[in-house]
């Protein structure tokens, strides 16, 4: 897919961006944060923890030129979503909304390939389960990235700022399995600590 998407970017190929914003409901913060994206020129954005309600999210959609999909809470609390920048073109083909605004799986093609965004906002506790529902939803396609706030040490070098040692999360077992029997183990960790991006590829 890289190969493939470079040579129809001009070499560009896609950027992505993974955020916890922390809440996006007060209207200043909320246009100074669509502000900041625009300013990077990200392609596909992740957000987490907008606390956001399904109205909202039409008011972050009328400053938004792009797609935008996301997930919401009852409450004001957790919530993700997915921005595509205008002129990226992905088709949308189906959504899977979390109910608790804990993720967001979309699902489409770009650039003639099949592709699976997931945006996740894990709990603050070690919890694999999660993990394994979320796997379990996603379709079984040709590239996945996954985005998100994933709250869990997968590398204890990479994920922690201290440099004391810890055990490496539950949760992380989980995704290791996903990657070793869907990937055949590869994967591209675009960003390190908590707050992570993977692109995961289908080997030929």
């Amino acid at each position: 897919m890289q190969d493939d998407v470079a040579s129809k970017t001009g070499g560009k190929g896609i950027t992505f961006c993974s955020w916890n914003v922390r809440g996006a409901n007060e209207p200043i913060k909320r246009d100074k944060i669509l502000a900041h994206l625009k300013s990077l020129n990200t392609d596909i954005i992740f957000l987490q923890e907008t606390r956001l309600k399904n109205e909202s999210h039409n008011r972050l959609r009328g400053r938004w030129s792009g797609q935008l999909y996301h997930s919401t809470f009852p409450s004001k609390a957790r919530g993700t979503v997915i921005l595509i920048r205008k002129g990226i073109p992905f088709k949308h083909k189906s959504t899977i909304a979390y109910k608790e605004g804990k993720y967001i799986i979309v699902s489409g093609e770009m650039y003639s390939t099949s592709l699976t965004l997931v945006n996740i906002y894990s709990p603050n506790f070690d919890n694999p389960q999660f993990f394994n529902k979320i796997f379990y939803l996603i379709p079984d396609m040709s590239n996945l990235i996954i985005g998100g706030d994933l709250n869990c040490v997968l590398d204890q070098y990479l994920d922690r700022s201290s440099f004391q040692r810890i055990i490496t999360s539950k949760s992380s077992e989980p995704l290791n399995t996903y990657k070793q029997q869907k990937y055949k183990g590869r994967m591209e960790d675009c960003q390190s600590f908590r707050k992570r991006i993977f692109l995961l590829l289908r080997c030929p």
